[in-house]
């Protein structure tokens, strides 16, 4: 069994060393003549990158019938490949590659062996399919770079291939995606037309997913979310509550399940992460990310039980921004020292600023735009600038994240009011404080007369004026 398998992942490194075109090819050795038809395997996911560290990355894919895989990697003046065993959900992780540095692969597949070959005949091998070639970029150990955001595009493919069109020149060292990738994840098929859609970009940029609440709508365990996305560090293995973070050159990113904001687990996790980073002196900005806002002005506001538990960790170890989505907009909100933006116009139907929110939501929002869209982030040293892009170019906002967040006009006038209120003079005090104590005063006195009636002993009935009892009854005697 060993020996078929190992066969054909030898040929397959041969073949591929010695190089080849993308696409389908022929097989590896000639047809016998009157031997049946060479069996194909398909690329149905993929390949995409996930989980980029400074020495490798991982590459996955998926096939429609259990494959051999391989990753070949073009590294200076030599190639190497990295091997699959056969399956049909492959992740291989690419080790021993230098920092911040862009390298050219390509994968490759193959029919597995079936298992009755060896029975008095060979069985004629499979044909090798290619994807197309693609280039990623480890991660830098400290130079500056770019990632952008985006999410909720769920099911609507034609406006979320808009959104990646544009997304496309800008050539991110990774993506954070905020959540609702597929309308139903019970759905085999819309994952697979998402992850379709996204292949221009996902082939050359890792991308990051908060877990949505569409991610549990038909898949309670997010089993699909688990299987799809390799997410960095082991922290949280395959847990319903999904939360994990990771590290790129300067800054610390922090990925939050906003479907469960009272979990206790999270939140003692997400104090000592943002406590252990907020120390760490070379990391100099602390990005957090999920689907559910803290604030929001759109169709569903903000989340109360967020901002009683999460939102004073944020601004306690100054976070430098959040990044949320679950309403379909552009939405930029301060509050507390912290920006927030809202970035979930990926493609799904757009929400209008329609609800009544609270007070909070309404005074921290800065910027409210209905538009399909993705946010870039461009980090150099302490430095760190957002830009909001719709789908069709325009820059809706952009915003100097290293600079301090300034009270909005309203807190400002009313700390001015405080400010500004003249001191009460000594004789507006002395006629305030005397009617004051008088009243308590009388107050006073009324609680303790109440409290000594309370306390007096009741009188007893059963005994005249002199103490004496009544003399009994004559006629109830006899």
């Amino acid at each position: 069994m060993l020996r078929a398998c190992l066969c054909p992942l030898l040929l397959m490194a041969i073949a591929l060393l010695r190089g080849g075109s993308a696409g389908a090819m022929r097989p590896l050795s000639e047809q016998r003549s009157g031997s049946s038809q060479p069996r194909e395997a398909h690329f149905t996911v993929g390949p995409y990158l996930q989980d980029v560290r400074t020495d490798g990355i991982v590459v996955v894919w998926e096939t429609d019938v259990p494959a051999l895989g391989m990753v070949r990697l073009d590294l200076p003046g030599r190639r190497t490949a990295f091997l699959s065993p056969p399956g049909t959900h492959h992740e291989v992780r690419l080790s021993g590659l230098r920092p911040g540095t862009r390298y050219r692969y390509v994968v490759a597949i193959r029919p597995a062996p079936l298992g009755g070959a060896g029975r008095g005949r060979e069985e004629v091998p499979g044909i090798e399919r290619r994807s197309e070639p693609a280039e990623f970029v480890t991660a830098t150990a400290r130079g500056p770079f770019t990632f952008l955001v985006y999410g909720d595009n769920r099911d609507r493919d034609a406006d979320h291939a808009q959104v990646i069109r544009a997304m496309l020149p800008e050539a991110p060292d990774f993506i954070l995606q905020t959540g609702d990738m597929v309308g139903n994840a019970g759905d085999e098929h819309q994952w697979r037309r998402f992850f379709a859609t996204a292949a221009p970009l996902l082939r050359s940029a890792p991308m990051y997913p908060a877990l949505g609440n569409h991610e549990l709508r038909g898949d309670p365990d997010a089993s699909r979310f688990y299987r799809f996305f390799v997410l960095p560090g082991g922290e949280n293995p395959r847990n319903r509550v999904v939360y994990y973070s990771f590290r790129y050159s300067n800054a610390l990113f922090v990925a939050l399940d906003g479907n469960s904001p009272y979990d206790n687990g999270q939140a003692e996790w997400l104090e000592h992460t943002l406590r252990a980073g907020s120390s760490d002196e070379h990391i100099r900005h602390i990005f957090v990310f999920l689907h559910q806002p803290p604030y929001a002005v759109g169709a569903y506001c903000g989340s109360e039980r967020m901002q009683r538990r999460l939102v004073p960790l944020f601004s306690r170890y100054r976070v430098r921004a959040v990044f949320g989505g679950h309403e379909h907009a552009y939405q930029h909100l301060e509050r507390d020292g912290v920006r927030y933006f809202i970035s979930g116009g990926g493609g799904a139907p757009l929400y209008p600023r329609s609800q009544p929110c609270t007070a909070a939501d309404r005074r921290a929002l800065r910027l409210f735009r209905a538009e399909h869209h993705y946010l870039r982030v461009r980090v150099r040293g302490d430095e760190a600038v957002l830009t909001a892009i719709s789908k069709t170019g325009q820059v809706m906002e952009q915003v100097q994240l290293h600079q301090p967040v300034l009270p909005h006009l309203e807190e400002r006038e009313e700390e001015e009011r405080v400010a500004q209120a003249p001191e009460p003079s000594p004789l507006l005090r002395t006629a305030v404080a005397l009617p004051l104590a008088a009243a308590i005063g009388t107050a006073v006195a009324v609680a303790m007369f109440l409290l000594l009636r309370r306390l007096r002993p009741p009188r007893r009935r059963d005994l005249l004026p002199g103490g004496e009892p009544p003399p009994r009854n004559r006629q109830a005697r006899r």
